[in-house]
């Protein structure tokens, strides 16, 4: 009894995931499943529960959804048809709105998650009537969203972002081998993984570090193998605004930047959230936020050029006029 109680402790992290799939398989079956076959058909996607759990999942799933169940041959099959995407009525509305949708997610086909999106999107037109599904295919060509940049070139691996998103949900630390590219070296090391962000269309597992004893963001195309370990983690709370200058660093410093020229409109437009104050200046517009001054932080500076003044912190300002020396010696 005790043992059966510390297996579904160990496995209640996962319950919305392994109850969404369960409810797939009895709504792609008519005929239905045994509690022994969703059992087994578990086992194979590398969840091992009793059929204890599962029946304690049928119980749950059966408040909110329509499990029907029929006695064949002495055994009982259970079968959902209220799971599925049959006949969908989509207004013009919901078309552009997916279309719009797919569209922006385009971005992100590299990534398993924006794959299975777009797919799940096709899923819904496609389950619609055909005259919808021929307005979605126009629509989609006359909807036309300007290129931006990011990581839509990143090689991602989707079985370490699977990995990952699974350490997630069962809240279970991973070992990951992580390049760094500010140090050029390869290290392992423990995490808890807290959530997948995206940053400029690059994907990042927010996470505490235990080598680093602090929450970092690591790219997941810099991650070169994630191995999920039995142990389990209580996320650090800690709140925390633009993750673009926030988690990762030892130390945090002021950055005071000096934006001239076209840049004052740019960073006004696109870029003030990651201030903490903006304020015009006789010298131009200025900006301060208190932050980790780590390499993206860094590339993020340099990328406005000459239209850009660090005012502190003074090595970071020491750094690119250094840089900037190299440049004028080459040419």
């Amino acid at each position: 009894m005790a043992e059966n109680a510390k297996e579904y402790e160990k496995k209640e992290m996962s319950m919305a995931q392994r109850q969404i799939y369960i409810l797939s398989l009895l709504s792609e079956n008519p005929k239905g499943y045994t509690v022994e076959e969703i059992r087994a058909r578990l086992n194979d996607w590398n969840v091992t529960v009793s059929t204890r759990t599962i029946k304690r999942d049928m119980e749950e799933l059966s408040t909110d959804y329509a499990i029907c169940e029929d006695e064949r041959n002495g055994k009982s099959y259970f079968y959902s048809d209220k799971y599925t995407l049959k006949n969908i009525d989509l207004t013009m509305q919901d078309l552009v709105a997916l279309a719009f949708a797919k569209n922006v997610l385009g971005e992100y086909d590299h990534l398993l998650m924006g794959k299975n999106a777009i797919e799940f999107i096709d899923k819904v037109v496609h389950e619609s009537v055909a005259l919808n599904q021929y307005q979605f295919k126009d629509l989609c060509q006359q909807i036309q969203l300007p290129a931006t940049k990011g990581g839509n070139d990143d090689i991602v691996s989707q079985e370490i972002e699977r990995t990952i998103q699974t350490a997630i949900d069962n809240k279970n630390k991973i070992e990951i081998e992580y390049y760094s590219y500010s140090s050029d070296e390869t290290t392992k090391r423990v995490i808890h993984p807290y959530r997948l962000i995206l940053l400029d269309s690059y994907l990042n597992v927010e996470a505490y570090c235990e080598l680093r004893k602090e929450i970092r963001r690591f790219r997941l195309s810099r991650i070169e193998s994630a191995d999920v370990l039995d142990e389990h983690f209580e996320e650090i709370k800690q709140t925390q605004g633009d993750t673009f200058m926030s988690l990762s660093g030892t130390v945090v410093e002021d950055l005071e930047l000096i934006f001239t020229g076209d840049s004052i409109r740019y960073v006004k437009e696109y870029e003030k959230t990651r201030a903490r104050l903006l304020s015009n200046t006789e010298e131009g517009l200025y900006f301060y936020r208190r932050t980790a001054i780590t390499a993206d932080v860094i590339s993020w500076v340099r990328g406005f050029g000459a239209e850009v003044k660090v005012k502190k912190p003074v090595w970071l300002a020491e750094q690119l006029k250094n840089e900037a020396k190299q440049i004028l010696e080459k040419y």
